[in-house]
């Protein structure tokens, strides 16, 4: 089944564009066209639906399509999806830090309000939490020019035993992900080493810096965890 929201033009057509951006600064070359079937699949719809919507944004010079493919964003394009991202993780550190909201809960809510608010209440609340740099899962939070930091793009799974190295974001689509390091204590910021490897299941032994506490990371967990290597 497809989204409802696909059916509200100008929202389809923002959410459109900023999973075309996300998907860009997630590949190994964020230049490369993103494919019709890895747009679809974020946002579980179709490939045909993707198809049109892709030759409607270039109609709209938005972005630049070619068939078989796939898509890329022009600089106008990119700028509104920066303005998604934006408004996005500024409303998810909002109604984290100021609501008390759990990580697990707030894209979703996030994504219904963001479509809704003008750019002064953005900014307000921007304002209003102490111009944060980045959203409860770590992503950076564009500025009202449009830049964005860059994404590191190590994962914990690459980190070497003896090896130290700070979480910088994670991945909020792996089911259960969130909760799990709620659990652990674990967040963007937060110090690990890596004491070890078990060589037949592939888990990693962890220590966040300051606590006794060791954990067992599996390689999916590892894998959706983004980290910034600490000297």
């Amino acid at each position: 089944m497809e989204k409802k929201d696909e059916m509200v033009p100008g929202r389809a057509m923002e959410d459109y564009l900023a999973d075309i951006f996300r998907l860009q600064k997630e590949s190994q070359d964020p230049h490369t066209a993103v494919a019709t079937q890895e747009v679809a699949q974020r946002r579980k719809v179709s490939a045909a639906s993707t198809t049109a919507m892709f030759k409607r944004l270039a109609r709209e010079g938005l972005v630049a399509y070619r068939e078989y493919q796939g898509v890329t964003l022009t600089p106008r394009g990119e700028q509104m999806a920066l303005q998604v991202l934006r408004r996005h993780r500024i409303v998810e550190r909002f109604l984290t830090d100021i609501l008390g909201i759990s990580w697990e809960e707030v894209d979703e809510m996030a994504h219904q309000m963001e479509h809704a608010l003008p750019d002064p209440v953005v900014d307000a609340m921007e304002r209003y939490l102490g111009d944060p740099r980045t959203c409860p899962h770590g992503f950076p939070i564009p500025d009202r020019q449009g830049y964005v930091d860059p994404l590191p793009r190590q994962t914990l799974a690459q980190v070497e035993p003896g090896q130290q190295a700070v979480i910088s974001h994670v991945d909020e689509r792996v089911e259960g992900l969130l909760a799990r390091l709620a659990q652990m204590d674990l967040h963007p910021g937060t110090i690990l080493k890596v004491l070890g490897r078990d060589p037949l299941d592939d888990l990693l032994v962890v220590e966040a810096r300051g606590s006794r506490m060791t954990h067992l990371i599996g390689p999916r967990m590892a894998a959706g965890i983004f980290v910034r290597p600490l000297d």
